[in-house]
């Protein structure tokens, strides 16, 4: 059974507080921007960004309170649009916040560097927002797309940029529960209500992001083109951008299916085709980070890692085992350090064994 908290009613005193059991729930709030329709743009900029990030960070009441030095039922109410105080100083506590968070963003993220793939993705969901418009972009599997997409999210997050995966299994309601989870829409109720609640938290400014989006095609020739309607329905009536993310099994399903797709197709302004081959320069920023004035064997090595299966994903993970080696000897990481984490990893994985025969 779903944990629900204790909602103060309408007409409760403003120092109401949730009880302790209640406090530690999840803030779990349908978004529906029609009712914020008559605040200035600021302020509701304001409160659908606390509102996604309190989703996306799994707030508590009592975290929410600690955050905005609110008590709940002024929180219940500004997100639910009842409120009859001072909407000014509700977004003021929100911006101050905002800044407390963005701090702790850049030193979470300090690592993260700008590539040629990274510039392609967000070129791709930036054009999808501005003009309202429909992106796919299609790359190999682990080339970077899934986590460039969330730190455009993440830059884009002020209560407009959605982040879901596509669910394996489960046909139109599983999809519909996975958006719904992430707006913080009922996902205990009925498809069509489910499909209402979902339009009335997106409009013109906000962008869905669909990852693994390969797995909204039928498995079937002539299967039921669903998945994909719902989206292009949800992009259709709210205006929102939306951007699927996908490797090349997407297009090639669409080649295989009897349906045209045509609807959705015809709607892509932005298709993004990345590199099938990384580049040096498309990884030394990667590398950088760890190491630098490596050797041109080394540097080739390197490279062949990352175009081989597993790619970035691999690189990354030979980069940080050659950190944890260097962290054990007290030095820095060096070249000789990148080639033990390789050789290590070759010997546990047999892939020696493997080339010789």
């Amino acid at each position: 059974m779903p944990n629900t908290a204790i909602i103060p009613p309408d007409d409760a005193p403003e120092d109401n507080r949730l009880t302790p059991a209640a406090a530690q729930t999840r803030i779990n709030i349908p978004l529906n921007l029609g009712n914020w329709r008559e605040l200035p743009e600021p302020i509701v900029s304001e409160l659908a960004w606390f509102h996604q990030h309190a989703l996306e960070e799994n707030l508590t009441w009592k975290q929410c309170e600690a955050a905005l030095n609110y008590s709940t039922t002024t929180i219940w109410r500004s997100l639910k649009g009842t409120y009859s105080g001072d909407w000014a100083k509700v977004a003021q506590a929100i911006h101050s916040y905002r800044s407390i968070v963005a701090e702790r963003y850049a030193i979470k993220h300090a690592a993260y560097r700008e590539t040629r793939i990274t510039r392609l993705v967000t070129g791709g969901l930036s054009y999808a927002m501005a003009n309202n418009s429909i992106t796919k972009i299609t790359g190999e599997s682990r080339q970077g797309k899934t986590a460039s997409a969330k730190w455009w999210r993440d830059q884009n997050n002020h209560g407009r940029t959605v982040f879901v995966t596509a669910p394996a299994y489960g046909g139109s309601r599983a999809l519909l529960k996975e958006i719904a989870v992430t707006l913080g829409v009922n996902r205990n109720t009925g498809t069509t209500n489910m499909h209402e609640s979902i339009l009335k938290a997106f409009n013109e400014n906000r962008m869905l992001i669909v990852d693994e989006a390969h797995r909204l095609l039928p498995r079937s020739r002539a299967g039921d083109p669903v998945l994909l309607e719902i989206l292009r329905d949800i992009h259709d009536r709210t205006g929102c951008g939306l951007a699927l993310l996908t490797t090349r099994r997407f297009d090639e399903g669409i080649a295989k299916t009897e349906y045209q797709y045509e609807q959705v197709l015809g709607r892509i302004g932005m298709p993004v085709q990345l590199p099938r081959e990384f580049e040096w320069a498309d990884i030394s920023p990667i590398v950088d980070q760890y190491a630098g004035h490596l050797a041109t064997d080394l540097k080739k090595e390197l490279l062949r890692i990352a175009n081989q299966p597993g790619r970035l994903g691999i690189l990354c993970e030979t980069l940080k085992f050659a950190s944890r080696i260097a962290a054990k000897q007290s030095k820095p990481v060096t070249g000789e350090t990148i080639k033990t984490a390789i050789a290590t990893r070759i010997q546990m994985m047999g892939e020696a064994v493997y080339a010789r025969k």
